[in-house]
Parts: C-alpha cells; structure tokens; sequence
C-alpha cells in the first residue's frame, strides 16, 4: 500500500484491481475526486486504513494472460515504472504468441508479435498535469465499457494536460490517428474517383465537477478532424473552448461527439448514466435523418440484502445505427480498424450485470452475464444518402436502431482470483457463450465454451 503514497503512474485499465477501487468508492473506504476518468493514478487515491480491501492494491510489474476459445493467445506484459520529484516514467511492451483480431498484429518469424502496449513520461503536481506518450485512457462512468472513449481500441498515443481544482478539472486530449488513403466523401451511389491521403486527428476537451464526495458531473466534447496536408494550429490546442464555435464561425469540417455523464454515490449504492451525442435534429430534417445517440446507465451495491462480502453491478447500454459512423471517411471514429468508442461500435444493446464475493482475505468468487443484441450496422457502414450537397428526396431508412438479421447472444461465466502472499495474483475465468445469427448470419448458431487465465506479478521491476 506505501506505492499508494510514492507514485505517481498509471494504473492500468484492465488491471482487475480498478474492479476493487470501484468498490471501494462505493463503500466509502476511499475517495477518487474525479472518478470517471481513468486511469487512475494512483497518487490521487485517498485511502483509508485498515480494510482489508486496502491490502490488495499492488502496482502490478509482470502481467500473463492465456486466453482460449476457437484459438489460443498468450499475452505477456512486463513493465517498469520510475518516480522522481513529480515526473513519472512507465514502459510496458507486450508480446503475443498465437493471433487473434487484437493488435498487435505483425507476427515475426511465425513466432509472436509485439509492440509497447503503454509508454509515457509525465509530470504531476497539485494543480496541474502533463503527458506525452501511449497509454489507454477512458472517459465515462462505466466501470466496464463507455461510449465517448473505452480504452479498447488499439494503443493510442497521447497529448494530454489537466487542471484542477478541489471541485473543477479541465482535461485535454490529443491524438494522432492513422492516416487513410480515401475518397473525400463516401456515400450509396457516389461516384467519386478522387483519393486524398489525409491525415487524421482526435481531440477531447472535459469539464469535470465534483461539488461533494458523492456526486460528479461532466461534460466532453470529442472530435475526429483531418484531411489531406491538415496542419494543426494554436486553436486545437486550447483546453477551454469547444472545436464546435471553430467549426460553425471558420466553416470547419470535424465529425463532433457531446457527452454528459454524472456518477452518484450513497452509502453502499452507486447510480451512474452517461448520454453521448454524435447528431441530434433539433427540428424536422427534410431527409429524415434520425438523431445518432448512444446511452449507458448502470447501478452497483456493495452488500445487497445485508449479505455482506458481496459487491453486484448491472448496466444498460445502447447505440443507434449511425452512431461513429461519416459521410467523410477520416472523420469515422476509429484508430487502426478498432473502435474508439464502444468496443461493439452502433447499433447494438446489451445487460450485463457481474457479482463478486470475498470468501475470505486469499480468495475472490465472481460470475458475471451478458445478453447482446447486434445488427448490421458498423462503423464503415456507406452513408445512406448523397452529402455536400444533399439531394431533395433521398432518405434515411426507417430502421435507427438494430435492423437487418439480428445477432442475439447470451453469455455466462464463472471466476476464481487467488492472493498468493503479496508477490502474485491468479484469476482464473471460464465462461460459455451462445449465439444465434452468428455475425449476422441467419440461422447460423454457434456454441462456445472458453476459458481466460491471467497471473499478475507485483513489485519486481520497479526502480
């Protein structure tokens, strides 16, 4: 727990410890000021002593995970972390035996594939933050998957600066996306034959506030932007003022996100919802363009009908059909084919809900479920109608939300988490997974079993 206190880096997203820190939230034992972005780090976690929850917050150093359903993949993860006068440094590379549709994806001499899963330098005091390099950030109060950011794209490298107050945080994100040799406009029926090689940018502007310890509110606004010889200026990177006043005044071209989220925390209860806003039609649109919107809301309880030792979540997600999609390719919001925002992308709805019970201060049960409806929609999905101009009478079709064959899927598994002493951690997690109309294909069921072992090692090569 004193690396709790010395450090301050990153913890990593999909650590099962940010599981325990958002229970912890939950049941008062610590206090996280701006709770809905992550990751955390792990400076600004305010513990409080004796829980024995407390205990279990290591600072991994060496991550293995064996993953197996129709193929195996084993991924391996070591990392060094070094801390000095407010400047923090952290490496993390990951290598990849077998192949999956996960980066990385470029296999040498038929063996395994690799690249830097995390690596950064940054600087931190009370006020004030800076960062360069990659790291997977997230944005929204889901402790699982959020809509504007998730952090399950492809590894992204970063611009990002922060300040803040005891109430207020102004955060500030840059990235540079892949480039992508296509036409400037795309849509049903075009017959563009023009090629531009653009270049391609997110950026992300959020206001935090937290008036109290138990409620947050925020709001973000995100936007891909580009094009062919795009050259950034001062305007992109001012933290205080939204892309969209640039846009409308400069006649700017850039695909916009608004996201609202708010988090409330009682005692022992969590509420949390989050809208995200690509396109909404304050009036009649003459080609029945529908509003491209995407919703979470979720409920956690630590200690349900007083049974104690337990923690129990469940959220709601959905996402219309056009949702991340453009009429301007580059503008699509997606990095290296993966999505930046929900890992389904639009048009799908899904329940989860997971329960966790501490059998004792060596073992974790969980369980967790999920029922998952798609349609056809994606991210590439051709625009429906002609753009820049529009043309009178062509429309969008009816169906905004899930259409076409529909993927339903059901899916249930089981899990074990095991404290060896203070040195390693096991979790082990085996699973089954229904689906009927597998990838959209009518009638096309698919039964899987899997499993997904992952051993953390605490504490070896930090500096």
């Amino acid at each position: 727990m004193i690396l709790f206190f010395i450090l301050s880096v990153y913890l990593p997203i999909d650590s099962w410890q940010n599981e325990l820190i958002e229970e912890m939230q939950v049941r008062g034992v610590h206090f996280i000021r701006f709770p809905s972005v992550r990751p955390h780090d792990i400076a600004e976690i305010e513990l409080a002593d004796g829980h024995f929850l407390s205990d279990r917050l290591w600072l991994p150093s060496f991550s293995g995970k064996v993953y197996y359903d129709t193929i195996t993949v084993l991924r391996l993860k070591p990392s060094v972390y070094y801390d000095w006068s407010g400047f923090s440094i952290c490496v993390q590379p990951v290598v990849k035996f077998g192949e999956d549709s996960l980066p990385p994806d470029k296999v040498f001499a038929d063996l395994f594939s690799a690249d830097y899963e995390r690596a950064y330098i940054k600087y931190r005091s009370e006020h004030f933050g800076v960062f360069i390099g990659r790291e997977r950030f997230v944005i929204g109060p889901s402790p699982r998957y959020n809509l504007l950011l998730s952090g399950y794209s492809a590894p992204m490298d970063w611009l990002h600066f922060s300040l803040q107050s005891r109430k207020l945080k102004f955060s500030y994100y840059l990235s540079r996306l892949d480039n992508m040799y296509t036409k400037r406009l795309e849509y049903v029926g075009d017959t563009i034959v023009e090629y531009i090689d653009a270049t391609r940018y997110l950026s992300i502007r959020r206001l935090d506030f937290s008036p109290t310890e138990w409620l947050n509110v925020s709001f973000t606004e995100g936007a891909t932007f580009g094009g062919k010889d795009h050259i950034l200026g001062i305007y992109d990177f001012n933290p205080v003022i939204l892309l969209h006043t640039y846009q409308y005044n400069r006649d700017k071209d850039a695909n916009l996100f608004f996201h609202l989220d708010a988090k409330i925390f009682l005692k022992n209860f969590c509420f949390y919802g989050a809208l995200l806003v690509d396109d909404y039609q304050l009036e009649s649109d003459p080609n029945n363009e529908p509003n491209h919107l995407g919703i979470n809301v979720g409920f956690e309880c630590a200690d349900p009908f007083n049974v104690s030792n337990i923690f129990w979540m469940i959220e709601y997600t959905a996402v219309t059909r056009y949702t991340y999609c453009h009429f301007v390719p580059y503008q699509r919001y997606q990095y290296l084919d993966t999505p930046i925002g929900s890992p389904f992308g639009p048009g799908y709805d899904e329940v989860y809900t997971k329960f966790s019970y501490h059998l004792n201060p060596k073992i974790d049960l969980y369980s967790q479920m999920s029922y998952f409806r798609k349609g056809e929609a994606a991210i590439e999905a051709l625009w429906p109608i002609p753009e820049c101009p529009r043309v009178p009478g062509t429309l969008f079709p009816e169906e905004n939300f899930l259409f076409g064959t529909i993927q339903k899927s059901v899916e249930i598994g089981f899990g074990l988490r095991f404290f060896h002493h203070h040195l390693i951690v096991s979790d082990f997690y085996i699973g089954y997974l229904q689906c009927k109309n597998y990838q959209n294909r009518i009638n096309e069921t698919k039964k899987i079993p899997f499993f997904r072992l992952t051993i953390d090692i605490i504490n070896l090569f930090n500096l």
